[in-house]
């Protein structure tokens, strides 16, 4: 048998993934070319995982921040792993294939995260590295150790230039990550040319002044550098940036420029593929390949047997109700807290605002679920998401359930979906307005339909006096319009618990809007039929006049306007809506039973989502505010907006 040729996988895994791209016709030959070493180092000698478990709790992570560098990973995994196959190599980038044009979560268990807008993956990372020092926080001790796993990142000029990593970095320096290892593709490339136009930053100074330990590679095809870097870096006691200087498109014509950063051209092609020692297409060496699949499968083979016979250890250790816990998060199980079974409501502080009374509500959650964590940007003494005797994570503190993500709502988002992805169920909080900094964020948790969820308060204009920076209008439609996100806007404390209920149960991504001001408790309303998107909380009792659809403190706003119409002989159904797309859900007959066509609807809510288009019949009926909001108290509001009971009463008359 031929002697292994590591030179000869690495030229095989570039040229596989240049195949690729040829063949779907797009993708990205620089990064395949250039960064080719870095991950077969990782992957071939450090990447700790299982061969069949895929979902080991204990794995080391691997995330690809620079997502457009999918081909060369799918290729590293199909030549060390025989996770991907040769149909799944030339079905890249095609519809329903195993290797989309970025990285996708839960198509292969083997891709941690979905990643492609740059510095996402990052801040991924910064949570996943939180996540595994919670745990072990938690369940490591003197006899045991279950989380030990590092995260590994490779990421590239664009991940670095975008502001969400320097937030992610930040924090991670200050919580002292040792377990997080970022490997540098530094190619001085983008796609508009060479970076020096736009991005001169001293890289390893930013990170040295971030709390961050930083080595470099000088030579990015040198094997046993970056391996003994990687090594020097496990050693660290804070995280490591490992700087891996690389040349973008590596034997290509174009290496070096920015031509061959998203653009792969036959002729070129045939070229690299002559300096590499292959003519055909999808040619590599078979013997070489089981050879390196070998040394791999060597390595990592009593891993899990190890840790498996740590976890047994536990077992016969503790109480049966810790070990219950631990595999609910090691099983990554549904949550069945019933909140109404375990709650109080009588001791519920039901005249104080929906935010204060979630601050309780979140507490009895803590209670029961081990793996609820989460935190603020800066606002836990506004938003009242503070767990209290949970104490605070920290460098000093990693079995602290509450994160103090300072200013940073770009990186909390992320880093919420890094927790996640780690079998927490993390919550993030901040104002309504500020959902903005989140939406990259968010849009992932829905795509990765990950269990966050997003708390946002101050939910209308009418918080006033702070102006119209931070007065909400086009956030709720936003938010609501976003795929496989449940928006909720409860209307008082047992619409929130009903909110809670299925947020917890179904562990789909989702967002509490929370008035800032007190609500109060209606009489009709009710936590089991939040499920049903809408339903009614003030029926008619003669004839029906008009609908009033309403959601949120608006609900009850529109029980008053109800009053005074009936003074005007006018009756009205009040109908509560706490979310709209689960109301959309429901069989035809139920949305007709609340909903019943040939009647007036008009919607009152405080905000100009368009999706309330499809509740009426034009933006007459449509009673909320289009404009940008003004510094002001809420009552000078409310009149200056038209928005008090009797001008709402006037409009709706003068409709009808």
């Amino acid at each position: 048998m031929s002697k292994y040729d590591e030179k000869r996988a690495i030229n095989d895994i570039r040229l596989l993934a240049l195949d690729m791209i040829n063949e779907a016709g797009s993708g990205h030959p620089g990064i395949a070319l250039g960064a080719a070493p870095i991950l077969y180092t990782l992957f071939k000698n450090h990447l700790n995982f299982d061969l069949e478990r895929k979902d080991w709790i204990n794995r080391d992570r691997f995330v690809l921040s620079a997502g457009h560098g999918s081909a060369l990973l799918y290729a590293t995994l199909f030549y060390l792993t025989d996770d991907y196959n040769m149909v799944d190599l030339r079905n890249f980038r095609k519809i329903d294939s195993m290797t989309p044009g970025h990285p996708e979560y839960d198509i292969n268990h083997r891709i941690e995260t979905t990643t492609g807008p740059l510095g996402q993956g990052f801040a991924n990372a910064v949570g996943m590295a939180m996540a595994s020092k919670y745990l072990g926080s938690i369940y490591n001790d003197k006899n045991t150790t279950l989380f030990d796993n590092y995260v590994y990142v490779l990421c590239g000029d664009g991940d670095l230039m975008e502001g969400i990593s320097y937030e992610a970095a930040s924090l991670a320096g200050n919580l002292e990550l040792d377990n997080l290892i970022v490997l540098y593709d530094s190619n001085n490339v983008s796609l508009d040319g060479n970076i020096s136009k736009t991005f001169t930053d001293d890289i390893g100074g930013r990170f040295l002044s971030q709390g961050w330990n930083v080595l470099e590679v000088k030579d990015g095809e040198k094997i046993k550098d970056i391996d003994k870097a990687i090594n020097t870096a496990k050693k660290s006691d804070s995280p490591t940036l490992i700087i891996i200087n690389t040349t973008i498109g590596k034997y290509s014509k174009y290496e070096n420029t920015n031509k061959i950063h998203g653009k792969l051209e036959k002729e070129d092609l045939e070229g690299i593929r002559e300096k590499l020692g292959w003519q055909g297409d999808f040619m590599y060496d078979k013997d070489n390949m089981f050879m390196c699949r070998a040394l791999v499968k060597n390595r990592v083979a009593s891993l899990y047997a190890s840790w498996y016979s740590e976890y047994e250890t536990f077992v016969n250790n503790n109480e049966d109700e810790e070990v219950d816990k631990l595999n609910a998060i090691i099983n990554n199980e549904k949550i069945a807290l019933q909140l109404d079974k375990v709650i109080d409501t009588s001791k519920l502080f039901v005249d104080k605002s929906l935010r204060d009374i979630n601050y309780q509500i979140m507490n009895v959650i803590s209670a029961f679920v081990p793996n609820f964590v989460g935190g603020s940007a800066d606002l836990v003494n506004s938003t009242k998401t503070y767990l209290k005797n949970k104490e605070d994570f920290s460098s000093d503190n990693y079995s602290g359930k509450n994160i103090f993500y300072g200013v940073r709502e770009h990186a909390m988002g992320a880093i919420s979906n890094g927790l996640a992805l780690s079998n927490l169920r993390p919550f993030a909080s901040t104002f309504l307005v500020f959902s903005d900094y989140l939406k990259p964020s968010i849009r992932l948790s829905a795509m990765m339909n990950l269990p966050v969820t997003y708390i946002f308060t101050h939910d209308t204009f009418l918080i006033g006096e702070d102006g119209a920076t931070h007065e909400p209008i086009e956030q709720l439609g936003a938010l609501r319009s976003i795929p496989n996100l449940h928006v909720f806007r409860p209307a008082d404390h047992k619409e929130l618990i009903g909110a809670w209920n299925f947020i917890l149960r179904s562990g789909k991504p989702s967002a509490l809007v929370l008035s800032k001001y007190h609500v109060p408790a209606l009489e009709f309303t009710s936590a089991d039929e939040v499920r049903n998107g809408a339903y009614i909380v003030s029926e008619v009792k003669n004839a029906l006049d008009v609908i009033l659809i309403a959601t949120g403190s608006e609900v009850a706003l529109a029980m008053k306007v109800k009053e005074e119409l009936l003074k005007n002989y006018i009756e009205a159904r009040v109908v509560s809506m706490p979310n709209v797309e689960l109301f959309f859900k429901q069989e035809e007959s139920y949305k007709e039973q609340i909903l019943p066509k040939g009647y007036r609807k008009i919607v009152i809510e405080f905000s100009n989502d368009p999706n309330m288009y499809r509740f009426v019949n034009n933006d007459t009926d449509l009673i909320n505010i289009r404009t940008f909001g003004r510094s002001g108290n809420k009552e000078e509001l409310s009149l200056d907006y038209e928005l008090d009971i009797a001008s709402i009463v006037i409009k709706i008359k003068n409709l009808l």
